[in-house]
């Protein structure tokens, strides 16, 4: 049986704050949602273990800052990235019209990359639970 090499992929979640992202990234590798909002400070991340087709990937999830003042210490965990997902609150116009900004500030620090926007708190997403 022949040894099947993972892959790192490193994945940052950018968004202002309170959007979610910290929620998101909880309940997609541990599958546990908490209400309790807690500011992320800096940067933290976490692992998921996923197999597409016949590959085998290792997921580096960073969950990053969301607030102005924490911003900066956040860039320097873009570099490196293989993916960006851009998370919004559906019910804050502002932070999606962000998305083009948090977009912005990572495209300075990576030059080819994937990114998906991602809507959270909504109804449909309870509906989905």
């Amino acid at each position: 049986m022949p040894s099947r090499r993972r892959t790192l992929l490193k994945v940052i979640i950018l968004g202002d704050s309170g959007v979610g992202k910290t929620s998101l990234m909880n309940q997609y590798v541990n599958r546990k949602f908490s209400n309790q909002y807690k500011a992320t400070i800096g940067a933290d991340f976490l692992t998921k273990e996923v197999q597409f087709e016949d590959r085998l990937f290792t997921l580096q999830i960073w969950d990053t800052a969301g607030q102005e003042r924490f911003q900066s210490l956040g860039v320097a965990f873009y570099r490196g990235a293989d993916c960006c997902v851009l998370v919004y609150d559906v019910n804050s116009m502002k932070s999606f019209d962000n998305l083009n900004n948090w977009r912005e500030e990572f495209l300075i620090q990576v030059f080819a990359f994937v990114y998906l926007q991602i809507l959270s708190k909504s109804k449909i997403l309870d509906l989905m639970q």
